[in-house]
């Protein structure tokens, strides 16, 4: 007698619909000190599907295999504008650095700059995500501010299997 087919919600399908996905932003100006790498802060949770993010840590932990699409933004702003300078910012998985990265150089101008990253990515639980940043001029991650000001954190699951 040949297998019974599986339906839909059997196994792994079923796994492919677990939804997967959080969005947060800063709510305080962050401080970054000239060369230094800075953990960015994303402290105010907007939504969180799976509970995968801890706004306290910044971090972004999945509960299952898959592909995820995952993007990090920063609005910078120097403490001097009148000079060039660069804003790097990238993705760090489980602690290794530059699994993804932007490199971005600005000239002297009188405002805030926003550098994003993002990259699709092969995850398994519990692996560790997180944004850090850098500049080659100290100045501040400016707090989030809709139409102003642009610091956030995201990922989203892509419908894949978990095994």
């Amino acid at each position: 007698m040949p297998p019974k087919p599986k339906k839909p919600n059997d196994s792994n399908e079923e796994n492919m619909n677990i939804a997967s996905a959080f969005r947060a932003v800063n709510n305080a100006n962050q401080n970054v000190p000239e060369n230094t790498f800075v953990k960015v802060n994303y402290q105010l949770q907007q939504f969180d599907l799976a509970n995968e993010y801890n706004p306290i840590t910044s971090t972004f932990r999945p509960n299952n295999n898959g592909v995820y699409l995952v993007s990090g933004t920063i609005s910078f702003a120097p403490n001097n504008t009148n000079v060039n300078y660069r804003v790097r910012i990238e993705i760090r998985v489980n602690g290794r650095p530059a699994i993804a990265i932007d490199n971005d150089f600005f000239g002297p101008i009188n405002f805030g700059n926003v550098a994003n990253v993002s990259t699709i990515l092969k995850l398994r639980p519990r692996d560790q995500v997180e944004i850090f940043a850098q500049s080659s001029t100290a100045g501040i991650i400016a707090v989030n501010a809709d139409g102003q000001a642009s610091t956030h954190f995201e990922a989203a699951r892509f419908p894949s299997p978990t095994k």
